[in-house]
């Protein structure tokens, strides 16, 4: 008995489908959905290596919340502060993990010690979940982990360290460019010394730069050649003692001179407090700083000022009051700050600034950045007119009462809220 061909594709139809039923019982679990907040992450490094979990790209669909920062360590490293913040069914669960570079380990050790620490951050997560079931745990000792191709150095301890906590950069930098009409070039350099422990802040910069432009251009028949050359060089030290997880106590001592400032020498002396309202160990995350500083500022002048001077010595004081925040919904800071001569209370800058970036709601997020000054304390410029040479080539700094800058945008996605795919292709 021969069976019709369409009978034939149904019943095998039927078959693969009663087949299928019993396997589909059995795939994998639910993944754990994560949304990585982390503006230095290599995140294509992270998909491809953290494969058992899906990528949100909207916190509002994530089960954990990954919200990175970071800061310098004294050493020069890096010191990453990871907080995993539950949603949805793990609201209310949060958990903070911190992975420290060392100013040795190169940018692939770096992003393999954060992925893994972001791994092990979402591994209580996944166990009360059917995912745990698909993972398992392994153990490499620390003998076979340093003989690991891309193993982290272990950090020197305060008993084996010959630098005493010192480090030092040396950084030099040159660029030049030309046309047939205009050519120009600048050269920098600078040399840092740093020292950092609990207990104190020692930190030092010296720093050049010269840059030089040549313009070639024609007038009324006459060719003309037009010279800009800016010098500037400074010195600065700062050393800082802590006195406790909220008030440190320090000073900087500034030396610098500068053709686009009329200053051939300056210097200043700031003994300084400052006090913060959250402790220290919390500034990855808030801060809210008071400093106030006060001391003597010299100045020794290229030209003879608008006030007749050719040197003096003022006193001078500062205050700052900054706050600063990164949370889920986004970060923001803002600072006042103000300076004053003791001697003519009138001579005077003070000014606001401030920076925020908020997520308003799913895909839509907002930023706005900016600051404004007033400006009544330029002792240093010039008496004589300037040239319009030096004005239109910006060779010397002009009088104003006031400067400001904004940047403002908004940023909106939407589309699939799943971001595991890595294709590299055709990549910068």
């Amino acid at each position: 008995m021969r069976f019709p061909t369409a009978l034939l594709g149904t019943l095998c139809l039927l078959l693969v489908g009663g087949a299928a039923a019993p396997l589909a019982a059995q795939t994998a679990a639910e993944r754990l959905r994560v949304y990585v907040d982390c503006a230095f992450c290599d995140s294509d490094f992270l998909r491809t290596e953290l494969t058992w979990v899906d990528y949100m790209r909207d916190r509002a669909d994530a089960d954990v919340h990954v919200l990175a920062t970071q800061q310098g360590t004294g050493g020069g490293g890096l010191a990453f502060t990871l907080e995993f913040i539950g949603l949805r069914d793990f609201e209310g669960r949060t958990d903070t993990l911190r992975y420290v570079a060392t100013s040795e380990d190169t940018p692939d050790t770096q992003r393999r010690g954060l992925t893994r620490t972001i791994k092990l951050g979402l591994v209580p997560f996944v166990a009360g979940t059917d995912m745990a079931a698909e993972l398992d745990v392994t153990h490499t000792p620390p003998a076979a982990a340093a003989g690991e191709a891309g193993a982290a150095p272990t950090a020197p301890t305060p008993q084996n360290d010959p630098w005493n906590f010192w480090t030092f950069s040396v950084s030099l930098n040159g660029n030049t460019f030309g046309e047939s009409q205009q050519s120009s070039g600048s050269f920098s350099t600078s040399l840092t010394a740093n020292r950092t422990t609990e207990d104190w802040k020692v930190s030092s910069r010296l720093s050049g730069s010269y840059s030089e432009s040549e313009f070639n251009y024609e007038v009324d028949g006459e060719q003309i050649e037009t010279l800009s050359i800016r010098r500037s060089y400074s010195a600065n030290t700062l050393i800082v003692k802590s006195l406790g997880p909220q008030l440190s106590i320090g000073g900087r001592a500034v030396a610098s001179m500068s053709t686009f400032g009329n200053t051939e020498l300056q210097l200043s002396l700031m003994p300084a407090v400052e006090y913060n309202f959250f402790p220290y160990a919390e500034d990855t995350r808030r801060s809210l700083i008071l400093r106030y500083a006060a001391g003597p500022a010299y100045a020794d002048y290229r030209e003879v000022t608008l006030y007749g001077q050719e040197e003096e010595t003022r006193p001078l004081h500062d205050l700052i009051f900054a706050y600063s925040t990164r949370q889920p919904w986004g970060s923001a800071s803002v600072s006042l700050n103000g300076s004053q001569y003791l001697h003519d209370t009138q001579k005077y800058s003070a000014g606001v600034s401030g920076s925020t970036r908020i997520n308003l709601f799913r895909g839509f997020s907002f930023n706005v950045s900016g600051s404004y000054t007033r400006v009544r304390d330029q002792l240093s410029l010039a008496a004589r007119d300037l040239t319009e040479e030096e004005i239109l080539l910006r060779q010397r700094q002009l009088a104003t009462g006031y400067n400001y800058y904004m940047l403002f945008g908004v940023s909106y996605r939407f589309g699939s809220i799943f971001n595991n795919v890595v294709n590299p292709r055709f990549g910068s």
